[in-house]
């Protein structure tokens, strides 16, 4: 959708009347608002061009930069701009959730805002110091000779420091101090430095300038190959990538320290870690959150104690001087992974590691920037190169717990070196010897005749190839009204492993393929269990159950007869929300993953019908785990929650279709037993299905499907029809 077809809109300001154009549908959304802020060497139709991609996850407004007769001198700079959107953000969508992207100066002022309902900030190529931007400043003075325009004159004089005698710049420095929101800073690849002729604006970010963002606490990097300062104009699908992402991460529900909370350093920390040592600011804020994450790790804040060496991780949040660099590399046991907030790149810092016996490891972040990780050896050991894996899913909507928040997980890994992009395939040359893997998260394609082909050049090119699949083939067929073939089947010939999410689909894949392994959905974060009175608030949420579930919320009018002040979540099912008897309910189209965790954590009791029909034991027991991570109270059918559910114990189970209604109200009456049983269950989530104990092994899984790659060539040869004749 081009700009143009945006509503336009004009709102009054203090500093005069600002323009927005607004994606249409939005009125009454409670989903996070991307708002952009272009400016003079970025265009609004830059930004349109992302629009397309936010899906369910998010609305756009775009605000024209009020530059003109009709304003205040004070619109004209950027502390006024800054000032001028902190304001509207708050008048204007006060409870909304606000993604601020700019690019420019439009990233600049975005990285001065402080709202209240400011969630993240991504900044486009912020020129934070003007002074020595050789590419444009000869440019602005002479546009302004030329034009001679007092209101251009005060603009650029008041964001770039450039007037028609002098280009004195500007140092925006100061909109990094008291920085509260993530911010996602994303650089263009071509430096600024030397000066040199160039076809287009090279990277208006200087490097002392990079280095003060990669130093600054809740920064994370993007550089974007290929790119000059127009990043978003020339390289849309990465833009794409990280707005995204910025947007699923505005909808989650975020805890009282998330603005004194380090995001990336969190996320750089191995997930399997047990035993972390912290030095630095916010020791507290890391430790709250990395419980949450991993519930079984022990944080300790390095205080005047010599440490042990028994811990496998120590975390700086600022860069640590020397002496404290030694006591960090000293609590460390062999083996043990030293992660810190660092300015430098692992080339600058590499001699001063090597000195104290730590090993540089692949940086978390795609830039290699902000953040940096190395290992302590082991005696007469060096440690092995990570392995790259590559993470290509097919089905992205709604498949959150498959595709991107396992790819997170195994990011903070620092033996592996993941990537995560959307179709088509796109492998970076390697030497065959490398380690890596290819993981396929649901491919549509079965044909044999693709897939023969596909396999041949990846065996060539020295890949192994992971199918991740977590539903029956058949069944969805069935759901589609497809025909079923044989192929369907046959798919998982097709790779070295598989890996999926229930015990019933290991039965159906293992003769089709003897390398599979049950990796079940997971919690990745546990929230801390509610304390005192509950909502009497009841949700459901699922893709369309049919008739079974509609029948199921139809039969609910006792309980709703004795509780009537109980109130209905429903996302999804429309079917489902009209047939429950009652005027109590709110519905909610599919949204983003964060957003479901979200509404589910605010309501006391989750309804989980599954009706019994063939193959649908292959689901998952996911929304169990949603829940209870919560502290939520599910009830739910036996074809698929009897392997987590013990009726009365950590959960209710309805057997027959009438006893959804009287379990419902027992739920909602009794609350001792209602808490206990949400106790057990969020028990059971926090020592049993948290993502950080299935890291390492998924991980462990990887590196010995490698170690094995001749064994599963030979296998796979074996059982492709042609793939041998295609080799030769």
């Amino acid at each position: 959708m081009p700009l143009s077809n945006f509503i336009g809109e004009s709102v009054k300001t203090r500093l005069g009347v600002v323009r927005l154009q607004t994606r249409p549908g939005q009125a009454d959304s409670v989903r996070p608002l991307v708002f952009c802020l272009p400016s003079s060497l970025s265009t609004p139709e830059n930004f349109a061009a992302l629009h397309e991609r936010l899906e369910l996850l998010a609305d756009m407004c775009v605000m024209t930069l009020p530059i003109g007769a009709a304003y205040d001198m004070a619109a004209h700079t950027a502390p006024g701009l800054t000032a001028l959107v902190g304001e509207l953000l708050e008048s204007r969508y006060p409870q909304r959730p606000v993604v601020l992207l700019g690019a420019s100066i439009g990233a600049v002022i975005a990285l001065g805002v402080r709202a209240r309902n400011l969630a993240r900030i991504v900044a486009v190529e912020p020129p934070l110091v003007t002074a020595g931007l050789w590419p444009v400043l000869n440019a602005f003075g002479e546009h302004l000779r030329q034009a001679n325009d007092p209101l251009s004159d005060a603009y650029i004089s008041g964001t770039f420091g450039v007037t028609q005698a002098e280009a004195a710049g500007r140092d925006h420095r100061w909109v990094l101090e008291g920085l509260n929101v993530p911010v996602d800073a994303v650089l263009a690849e071509e430096p600024l430095e030397p000066r040199r002729a160039v076809a287009r604006h090279p990277s208006l970010v200087g490097e002392a300038e990079r280095r003060l963002l990669a130093a600054t606490p809740g920064v994370r990097l993007h550089i974007v190959p290929g790119t000059g300062h127009n990043v978003i104009g020339q390289a849309v699908t990465a833009a794409e990538e990280i707005v995204l992402e910025a947007c699923h991460r505005a909808s989650a529900q975020l805890s009282a320290d998330r603005l004194r909370l380090d995001e990336p350093l969190l996320e750089a920390t191995p997930l399997a870690a047990r035993r972390v040592l912290h030095w630095g600011p916010e020791g507290d804020a890391f430790a709250q959150a990395f419980g949450q994450v991993n519930p079984k790790a022990q944080v300790t804040l390095l205080g005047d104690d010599l440490p042990d060496g028994s811990f496998d991780t120590a975390v700086a949040s600022r860069p640590p001087p020397p002496e404290t660099l030694a006591r960090l590399t000293a609590a460390l046991s062999d083996g043990g992974h030293l992660i810190a907030r660092w300015a430098q790149d692992r080339e600058t810092i590499a001699a001063q590691l090597e000195l104290l016996g730590l090993t540089p490891r692949e940086p978390a972040d795609r830039a290699g920037t902000g953040i940096q990780r190395a290992q302590k050896a082991r005696p007469g050991q060096t440690p092995a190169p990570a392995m790259t894996v590559k993470v290509v899913p097919y089905a992205r909507l709604l498949m959150d717990v498959r595709t991107r928040m396992p790819t997170r997980g195994l990011r903070s890994d620092p033996e592996l070196r993941v990537d995560y992009e959307r179709p088509p395939v796109n492998l970076p040359e390697l030497p065959r010897d490398a380690p890596k893997l290819l993981v396929l998260i649901r491919p549509a394609e079965v044909r044999q005749v693709y897939w023969r082909s596909f396999l041949a050049d990846m065996i060539r090119r020295g890949w192994l190839v992971v199918l991740d699949y977590d539903d029956y083939p058949p069944l969805i067929a069935k759901t589609k009204g497809l025909p079923i073939t044989e192929e369907h089947m046959q798919l998982f010939w097709c790779a070295h492993g598989v890996q999926t999410s229930t015990p019933a689909l290991v039965e159906h894949f293992t003769p089709f393929n003897p390398e599979t392994v049950l990796f079940p959905n997971p919690a990745f974060e546990l929230l801390p269990f509610p304390q005192g009175p509950r909502p009497p608030r009841v949700f459901y949420g699922a893709l369309i159950r049919g008739d079974h579930a509609v029948s199921v919320a139809r039969s609910l009018g006792p309980a709703i007869e004795s509780r009537p002040e109980t109130e209905f979540v429903v996302i999804g099912d429309k079917e489902v929300f009209a047939a429950l008897p009652t005027e109590n309910k709110r519905f909610f189209g599919y949204m983003s993953f964060e957003a479901y965790l979200r509404l589910m954590s605010q309501c006391t009791v989750s309804l989980s019908p599954v009706e019994d029909l063939a193959h649908w034991n292959t689901k998952s027991d996911g929304k169990y785990v949603d829940a209870a991570r919560a502290g939520v109270l599910t009830i739910g059918s036996p074809v698929v929650y009897d392997r987590v559910i013990r009726h009365g114990i950590n959960g209710l189970m309805a057997r027959e279709a009438h006893e959804w209604a009287p379990l419902l109200q027992q739920a909602l009456t009794d609350e001792p037993a209602r808490e206990r049983m949400a106790r057990a269950a969020w028990e059971q989530v926090r020592d049993e299905r948290m993502f950080a104990d299935q890291e390492a092994v998924r991980r462990d899984w990887y590196l010995d499907l490698w170690r094995r790659r001749d064994e599963l060539n030979a296998a796979m040869i074996e059982r492709v029809p042609g793939l041998r004749e295609m080799l030769a």
